[in-house]
C-alpha cells in the first residue's frame, strides 16, 4: 500500500513538473516584426563556406546548395519560458564533403543561424517550437 501510494505521489509530481515544462511563450507578432534582426546577410555563401571551413575535415572538396535566409531568433529553453532571446536569419544549406578516407559522405542539412554577416550557431529541430526552422 505504502509503496502504491508514493508511485502515485510520484507520477502526480511528474506530471506537474512536466505540465509546467510545455508551457509556450506568447509570441507578439508586432514584436518580433519590429524586432532588430541585424544587417540581411547579402553575402551569405561566403560566411556560411568561410564557417564550415573551420569544421569540415576537407573544406575545399565541399559542394553547397544554399536556399534564401529568412528572419529567424534564438529562444530560451522551454523550461525558461521560451521568448526570444536573439534575433538573426537562417540559412539553410545542405553540405556534401568528402571524409577522412576522400569519399563524399552525402549532403547533409544544416540551418545556419546568422547574425551581422557572422555565423553564431547551427539550429536543429526542437518539437517544443512551431517555427518554420524547427520542422
Amino acid at each position: 500500500n505504502r509503496k502504491m501510494r508514493l508511485g502515485r505521489y510520484f507520477v502526480i509530481f511528474l506530471i506537474i513538473v512536466l505540465g509546467g515544462c510545455a508551457a509556450k511563450a506568447n509570441l507578439d507578432p508586432v514584436a518580433l516584426e519590429s524586432a532588430d534582426y541585424g544587417v540581411y546577410p547579402t553575402e551569405y555563401p561566403a560566411v556560411v563556406k568561410d564557417f564550415f571551413r573551420k569544421v569540415l575535415k576537407d573544406p575545399y572538396s565541399a559542394k553547397y546548395r544554399f536556399h534564401t535566409p529568412y528572419k529567424a531568433y534564438l529562444r530560451e529553453a522551454p523550461i525558461a519560458g521560451g521568448k526570444p532571446r536573439i534575433f538573426g536569419y537562417i540559412v539553410e544549406v545542405w553540405v556534401n564533403a568528402k571524409n577522412s578516407f576522400g569519399g563524399y559522405t552525402g549532403a547533409k542539412l544544416y540551418r545556419v543561424f546568422i547574425r551581422n554577416n557572422r555565423v553564431l550557431t547551427t539550429v536543429s529541430p526542437n518539437s517544443w517550437f512551431s517555427e518554420k526552422w524547427y520542422q
